[in-house]
C-alpha cells in the first residue's frame, strides 16, 4: 500500500505540532480520523513513525525517513496549487515584494516565498520598522517581516485611525529574549545568566538607524534595574570588535552564531525581548491562506534552524515556560502588549 497525500499531511502536521490532538486542530479533522490516517501511514511505511511520551509525539528513525520526502512532496503540491491560482488571478504580483528588518529569518524568505507563492520574491532589507510598514501601507510591498522591541506600558504600532496603519494586519512569528553579547574575557562570561544590574556602567552598542524602541526598551529595562543606560552607536562589525575587546556589550538574539572571543550571556528575568511579526495588507493581493502558509514556513524555520543554536537550545531547555511561537497566525493590529 502506497502512502497517500492525505496521510503525508497528517504525518507532517503531527511532526510540526507535536501531538495528534494539536495536529487534528490544525487540519480541522477529528482526532479519530488523524489516528486512523497515521495508522494507515505506518502500515504503508512498515513501522511506527512516532513515539509518544511526556514530550509529545516525536518522530522515530523511520518517521524521519518519511518526513523529509513528505515535506518535499507537500511543498511541491503547495507551490503548484499556488502557481495555478496565481495564473488564474489577474491581481497576483509577478514577484512578491517583501520588506525586512535585518534578522535571522530573512534568508529563509528567499526559499519559503517561492515555495508558497509559486512566484519570484524581491526582498528589501533595511534597519528600522516604520519605513517597512509605510511602504506596505502605500502598496509598494506586499508584506513585511519586521521586529518590535516592546517597551512596558507602551502600545504597539498605531492603526489607521491613529497613524495610517489600519489596513495592515500582523501575525507574530516569534517572541524571543535578547541576550547580552560580552567578551569571552568579561567578568560575567562564565556565568549561566546575569542580572541586568550587574552590567551597570557598561556601554551598550546600538547600530545606527536601529529601531527607536530597542533603545527605549533598553533604557527602561536599565532604569528598572536601578541604573542609567550608556549607549554608543556602531555598525554591527564595529560593535562586535568593541565587544571582543571588552569595551562594550551588545544586545543579541539568542540564535546568533558567534565567533571566537564572544559569549552570549542570558539575562535573568528576560528584561529585553524581541517580537518578529509578519505583516500584510488587508484587501491586498495576498490571501489569508497564503499568509498562513508563509507563516507556517517561518515558524518552522524558527524552530528548526534558529532555535537549534546551542546557546538558545540550552536556554529554552532551562526555561520550559517560555513559548517562542504562538499557536496560530491570528491577525492582530498590535502585535505586543
Amino acid at each position: 500500500m502506497a502512502l497517500e497525500l492525505r496521510q503525508l499531511r497528517v504525518v507532517k502536521a503531527i511532526a510540526d505540532e507535536g501531538s495528534l490532538t494539536a495536529a487534528a486542530q490544525k487540519l480541522g479533522m477529528a482526532q479519530a480520523s488523524v489516528s486512523q490516517a497515521l495508522a494507515q501511514a505506518e502500515r504503508a511505511a512498515g513501522g511506527p513513525l512516532f513515539r509518544r511520551g511526556s514530550r509529545g509525539a516525536l518522530p522515530t528513525e523511520l518517521g524521519e525517513v518519511v518526513l523529509g520526502p513528505a515535506r518535499t512532496v507537500l511543498d511541491a503540491m503547495e507551490r503548484m496549487t499556488s502557481a495555478v491560482a496565481r495564473h488564474r488571478a489577474d491581481d497576483w504580483p509577478a514577484a512578491v515584494r517583501i520588506g525586512c528588518a535585518p534578522g535571522l529569518l530573512v534568508a529563509h524568505l528567499s526559499v519559503a516565498v517561492p515555495l508558497v507563492a509559486g512566484s519570484d520574491v524581491q526582498i528589501t532589507t533595511a534597519t528600522g520598522t516604520a519605513g517597512h510598514l509605510a511602504a506596505l501601507a502605500a502598496g509598494r510591498t506586499e508584506a513585511a517581516l519586521v521586529t518590535h522591541f516592546p517597551v512596558p506600558g507602551r502600545e504597539g504600532p498605531a492603526d489607521a485611525e491613529g497613524g495610517g496603519q489600519g489596513a495592515l494586519r500582523g501575525a507574530v512569528v516569534a517572541v524571543e529574549p535578547l541576550f547580552a553579547g560580552v567578551s569571552a574575557r568579561h567578568r560575567l562570561a562564565a556565568r549561566p545568566e546575569a542580572d541586568l544590574a550587574e552590567l551597570a556602567g557598561e556601554h551598550w552598542c546600538l547600530p545606527p538607524g536601529s529601531d527607536d524602541d530597542l533603545g527605549a526598551q533598553l533604557a527602561e529595562a536599565c532604569r528598572r534595574a536601578g541604573h542609567p543606560v550608556a549607549v554608543r552607536g556602531a555598525d554591527h562589525g564595529a560593535a562586535l570588535a568593541l565587544v571582543r575587546e571588552g569595551r562594550a556589550v551588545l544586545p543579541m538574539m539568542p540564535g546568533s552564531r558567534i565567533g571566537p572571543g564572544l559569549v552570549l550571556l542570558p539575562l535573568r528575568g528576560e528584561p529585553l525581548t524581541m517580537a518578529t511579526v509578519l505583516y500584510w495588507r488587508s484587501g491586498g493581493p495576498l490571501s489569508e491562506e497564503w499568509v498562513r502558509s508563509l507563516w507556517e514556513h517561518l515558524v518552522r524555520a524558527q524552530r528548526e534552524l534558529i532555535e537549534a543554536a546551542p546557546a538558545y537550545r540550552a536556554w529554552l531547555a532551562a526555561h520550559p515556560y517560555w513559548r517562542t511561537t504562538p499557536p496560530g497566525p491570528s491577525g492582530v493590529r498590535r502585535p505586543y502588549g
